[in-house]
């Protein structure tokens, strides 16, 4: 930071490092705790944050009527990433005086008070096991006072799940349950039956199973969920349908997970569009800027424009178009403006990136980098993108979408002879063809971008594909949504 200067702006670095290390994160979720919490000295509390080995941890709610599946599902997460799993038989093993009382309600069939409740899990979530590994609330909360209660004490829940099934088939599952008295273990006669004639044998039926039972517990979740629903912070909830094969049930419930609730975290977007000429990545990063203020950023135009300035990495360039001092193959992205080495074409784009405007503004970025070198050099200089979009469009569209260009001459207009044909015969009559547009160049151009792109997807692993054989708008759509949240985990494993 320049202090001589007014005004103090801050350096692009600045934002990026905070990114990375997820600062603004950091301090929300020690401010909440703070809040919350209390404690008689912040500061102290604050340092205490710090040394926890994982501070960010999966925070889950799992709620559904019974026979819905939320033990199976939680199960199965739970065998996946190690998040633990608290139920109620969970909530007893702790060592505090409301368990009792806790206990009675269960045996009276009455819903846990809700403090009750809530003191309950926060000393079972205070355990070293929670604390490093995350937790999953099953069943919990019961009903809108619950759900208030927790709130009270601090808990809440970064992703909550609801599973929903008709009535109808939750009886069915019901009345088929098996419990095995010797494991423990849960069964279903038509689902999912034991494997050993030992087990079939010693398997028994669940106590009160009954479906005038179930009718009972159905009711009181009806008449609670709507609820708890509102009690709940409405950007963390999902409801899933639950009358589906347990691994499409399971396959949704992870995906949610893995989704990260929005941030107020202030960010500046960094993107790069990658896929082959014809995908539409000068379409979609027009539109971006328009929309969001992007600085759109073609590596095409940076060079032509350089060169036509004669600045001097556009001198340097070209020295190299004019002599050919390289011999190697190039991209025919590049191919009007000669084959260029890489170290001076990232020099003329990190000129461009640094300027006041990109630092502000954010970017979109688009004909770089072509291989997995060169997006490492980005990286090195200090821009590495935060978002990586690639347009994924079949051959044939391509071909279609170029080789059907042609140019007016006289106008300059161009036009397509299918999607924006030349409004009269005398000017389609004088219409030309680019020498890029030529179907072989064309084919070319994207044999020469799949030989690049899985080591560019390999690199930026956290990419993501959009389908790009689709209206122009649409796939915008995809593109913002995408934009506007947050990466989603790869795994809900806990980083220690």
């Amino acid at each position: 930071m320049d202090e001589t200067k007014r005004p103090l702006k801050i350096p692009p670095e600045f934002t990026m490092y905070a990114e990375k290390n997820e600062l603004f994160s950091l301090y929300e979720r020690m401010i909440q705790e703070i809040i919350v919490a209390q404690p008689a000295d912040p500061l102290e509390h604050m340092i205490n944050i710090l040394h926890r080995e994982n501070d960010d941890v999966p925070q889950i709610m799992m709620i559904g009527p019974p026979a819905a599946g939320k033990g199976s599902i939680a199960h199965l997460v739970e065998k996946e990433s190690g998040i633990h799993k608290i139920d109620t038989a969970d909530l007893f093993t702790v060592d505090i005086e409301p368990v009792k009382q806790a206990k009675e309600c269960i045996e009276r069939e009455d819903d846990i008070p809700g403090d009750v409740l809530g003191a309950l899990v926060k000393e079972r979530i205070s355990k070293k096991d929670c604390a490093d590994h995350g937790w999953m609330l099953v069943g919990y909360p019961k009903t809108r006072d619950q759900a208030l209660a927790l709130q009270r004490h601090g808990i809440f829940a970064k992703h909550v799940v609801f599973l929903e099934a008709p009535d109808m088939v939750l009886v069915e599952r019901f009345m088929g349950k098996r419990v095995d008295p010797q494991t423990g273990g849960i069964y279903h006669l038509t689902f999912e039956p034991p494997e050993s004639p030992e087990v079939t044998r010693r398997i028994k039926p669940l106590e009160n199973q009954t479906e005038k039972h179930l009718r009972k517990q159905l009711l009181h979740y009806h008449r609670n969920v709507e609820g708890i629903r509102a009690a709940v912070c409405k950007g963390t909830t999902k409801i899933i349908n639950a009358d589906q094969p347990k691994t499409d049930v399971y396959a949704q419930v992870y995906h949610f997970l893995c989704q990260q609730p929005r941030s107020v975290a202030p960010q500046c977007p960094r993107v790069i569009l990658q896929g082959p000429r014809g995908s539409g990545k000068g379409t979609q990063a027009a539109l971006l800027a328009a929309k969001y203020g992007l600085v759109n950023v073609s590596m095409v135009e940076l060079i032509k424009q350089a060169i036509a300035d004669n600045s001097k990495v556009g001198n340097m360039m070209s020295t190299y178009i004019d002599k050919k001092m390289m011999g190697r193959k190039t991209n025919r992205h590049l191919m009007d403006i000669g084959p260029l080495p890489d170290n001076i074409v990232l020099k003329c784009l990190v000129e461009r990136l640094s300027k006041l405007d990109c630092a502000t503004k954010g970017w979109v970025l688009r004909g770089y980098p072509r291989s997995r070198h060169q997006a490492e050099a980005l990286s090195e200089a200090g821009y590495a993108p935060n978002r990586v979009y690639f347009l994924e469009c079949p051959t044939d569209t391509i071909v279609e979408r170029l080789s059907l260009r042609r140019t007016d001459p006289v106008t300059g207009q161009a036009f397509h002879l299918i999607y924006n044909p030349p409004p009269s015969l005398e000017m389609k009559r004088r219409l030309k063809t680019h020498h890029k547009d030529a179907e072989s160049a064309v084919d070319e151009d994207v044999l020469s971008y799949d030989s690049q792109v899985e080591e560019l997807m390999d690199y930026y692993s956290a990419s993501q594909s959009v389908n790009a054989d689709q209206d122009p708008h649409t796939v915008f759509e995809s593109i913002e949504s995408l934009l506007t949240k947050p990466l989603p985990k790869q795994t809900l494993k806990a980083t220690l």
